[in-house]
Order: C-alpha cells, then structure tokens, then sequence
C-alpha cells in the first residue's frame, strides 16, 4: 500500500532506506547529535535524510535541518514538514508553503500499547470504538492523535493532551476527523480544514494529517 495516499499529490513522503540510519549527517546536523546514545543517532539521521530527500523533490535549497528552541526541525523558509520514527522504521513528510498550511505523520509497529497507556489517551467514547471494531491497529487512536499533534502544534505552539480531542474514525475510507471534548480549552483555528487518513504498511501503522485553508462562503 502506498503511502503517498495519506497526502494530497503536491505533498512529498519518503520513508527512510536502510543505508540513511546509518549513513552521517553534515558537520552541523551532526553536532546535534553529539552524545547521543546510538539508537538516538540513528533515528535523528534516517530522520534527517528522509527530510532532504523529500525536500529536494520539491526543489527546496539544499541546508542543514537545524532544531528549534523546542527541539523541532527547522525548515526552509517557503517550506514545511514533519519526521517519524520509531524503532525500525521512519519517514518524512514535506510540502511548499501554500494550500498545505501544516502536516504531521507519525508510525507506530503493529502492537498494543503498553499495558496501561490507554487510559491517558482514549476518550471513553473512543475506548467503546475499539472494543466494537477489534481488528483496528491498537495503537490507531495514538497514532492519530500523534500525527494530529504534531499538525497543529506550530500553529498553537502549546502542548495539548491527548484527550483534548476525540476522534470520529471512517473505517471504510481509512479517514479521521476530530473534536474538541467539552473539557478542552484548545482554541483550534476555525478558517482551515482538516484531513486525516491512516493506513498499515507491512508491519507498521502510519497516520497522516494536513490542514488546508478553507474556501471563502459564497456570498
């Protein structure tokens, strides 16, 4: 299954090779990663590697991926993105400026979450959805949730917990939407649209988010 389904087509995915886990970074992406355990080293260069790769198919200028005051990417001005990894597995996500106004991808493997976890995450709406439909991924509404974070948070640039939102999944279309919980004070922005669309890959669960500014009403 491709991935590219969970983005629109002027949006870029590319899933890290084996060779960018291992293969170093330049001098200044480097020095980013001094120190850091091994596992650490790998998943920041398949993560930046996947970046450039999926930057230069938009023909962005070539510059390192630097960090944020809040440990997040930087990208090239003009451009915008999202990584993911987790233990074996990695990707990236980039777009121009423009109709796309932000994106957010996460992975997870195909396994529960650990015991207990849940709690922290799932509504109890969406706790009842997953017991109904028991073939989901388990891990889907943190999935989502991640990805939908990582969407919105350079907009907000505040942190939100997860059961701010409760999230209204389309099994048939592999499609989620999402609402506020009435005990949520996030004030999410109402002039851009929302997309939201999972699949599993091999082993792995990936969801993806988008958000798009919407049409003025007709007058």
């Amino acid at each position: 299954m491709n991935l590219s389904s969970l983005f629109p087509p002027d949006v870029v995915i590319v899933k890290a090779t084996r060779e960018m886990w291992i293969s170093p970074l330049c001098m200044e992406e480097e020095k980013l990663i001094e120190g850091a355990v091994e596992k650490r080293q790998r998943e920041f260069r398949a993560g930046r590697h996947a970046a450039h790769a999926a930057l230069s198919r938009l023909n962005a200028p070539p510059a390192p991926l630097l960090r944020g005051e809040k440990r997040q990417p930087v990208w090239p001005t003009g451009f915008l993105g999202s990584i993911t990894h987790c233990r074996d597995a990695c990707a990236a996500v980039c777009a121009e400026k423009g109709k796309i106004v932000s994106l957010g991808i996460d992975v997870e493997p195909l396994t529960p979450l650990p015991k207990g976890i849940a709690r922290y995450i799932n509504t109890v709406q969406e706790e009842r959805f997953l017991q109904l439909h028991d073939s989901l991924p388990g891990r889907l509404i943190f999935s989502a949730k991640e990805s939908l974070y990582k969407c919105y948070y350079p907009l907000l640039q505040h942190y939100f917990g997860f059961q701010s939102v409760s999230l209204d999944i389309d099994i048939p279309e592999r499609r989620f939407h999402f609402m506020p919980t009435p005990e949520s004070h996030i004030r999410f922005p109402r002039n851009l649209c929302f997309h939201g669309a999972y699949l599993v890959d091999g082993s792995h669960l990936y969801t993806g988010c988008f958000l798009t500014r919407q049409r003025p009403a007709p007058p």
